[in-house]
């Protein structure tokens, strides 16, 4: 069986953050599962996940059309559509009206 491998293992092992390794397992980057809130995996699909990086490919790029990039901002999150503008016509103000005596006491009581 093998080894399982936490967070702090995997940063050991590529030399780089925790936060790096983490975000390459939200990213497919790297093979991995959850257990608990922690994210864990084993030495085998690490090593053939490096190996898979070395090629070249990401892991979760496998089929993946190269010329076809996704729209991703800085985060690493999807961007999101711009909502379309409002028609001027759909959006109206509400319409103000008199406060009367009645109304003034209600508001009090």
């Amino acid at each position: 069986m093998d080894r399982i491998l936490t967070v702090a293992d995997v940063a050991e092992i590529l030399q780089v953050k925790p936060i790096t390794v983490r975000e390459m397992f939200r990213e497919k980057r790297l093979r991995a599962f959850k257990m608990g809130k922690g994210w864990r995996t084993t030495e085998a699909m690490l090593q053939e996940d490096i190996q898979t990086l070395a090629q070249g490919a990401g892991v979760g790029m496998q089929g993946a059309n190269p010329t076809q990039e996704a729209s991703v901002s800085r985060s690493g999150k999807p961007k999101r559509k711009p909502r379309p503008a409002a028609d001027k016509k759909s959006v109206e103000a509400p319409k103000k009206r008199k406060v009367e005596a009645d109304d003034a006491q209600q508001l009090l009581f």
